[in-house]
């Protein structure tokens, strides 16, 4: 362990990538459930209640105010 703590003091660019790397692998199947889940409730939610109404609302749900030519 003391070999890491020498590496990491004299290289804490490359410690930190491979702390945000290992993070990354390890949180990865939480972040894909989560963006499976949202969509399912999306797409649930589309076909309970429709497309949305609104004039100005685009797909995602955003409001989108027209500019002009100026």
């Amino acid at each position: 362990m003391n070999e890491f703590y020498t590496f990491a003091g004299e290289h804490p660019v490359v410690t930190v990538l491979l702390a945000w790397a290992v993070a990354s692998v390890l949180t990865a199947p939480f972040k894909y459930a989560y963006l499976a889940y949202s969509r399912r409730l999306r797409s649930l939610n589309i076909w309970r209640r429709g497309w949305p109404t609104a004039p100005l609302m685009d797909a995602d749900g955003d409001i989108v105010h027209p500019t002009d030519g100026n």
